[in-house]
């Protein structure tokens, strides 16, 4: 709110450069907001299919017997998976971090 009254109270600046800045200042955090909820939308939803996926391991494979379902295919990309995850986490805690830091902005 303040950057709007600075921006309203400039002299120097046209009223479609005030028009224009207001309307940026407004919507500054759209598209990181949309990121954050897209990153986070892919974390739940990857944790829901991996849960989803030890249900049906745990389903069709008898007892005692180990089985190469969908678990077994997930832990041979475990680093990837991990590295996508970290990176998703980063979008969100990014967002909610400066979000936090700066809630004027």
């Amino acid at each position: 709110m303040t950057k709007m009254i600075e921006i309203a109270k400039d002299d120097k600046l046209s009223d479609r450069d005030k028009a224009a800045l207001i309307t940026y200042s407004q919507q500054r955090f759209t598209n990181r907001r949309r990121m954050a909820y897209m990153a986070l939308t892919a974390l739940i939803g990857s944790l829901a299919f991996i849960l989803i996926a030890a249900l049906v391991d745990g389903l069709n494979c008898p007892p005692g017997q180990t089985c190469q379902g969908i678990l077994g295919s997930i832990e041979n990309s475990q680093t990837l998976i991990a590295w996508i995850m970290g990176f998703l986490t980063a979008i969100v805690g990014a967002y909610y971090g400066v979000s936090a830091w700066r809630p004027a902005s």
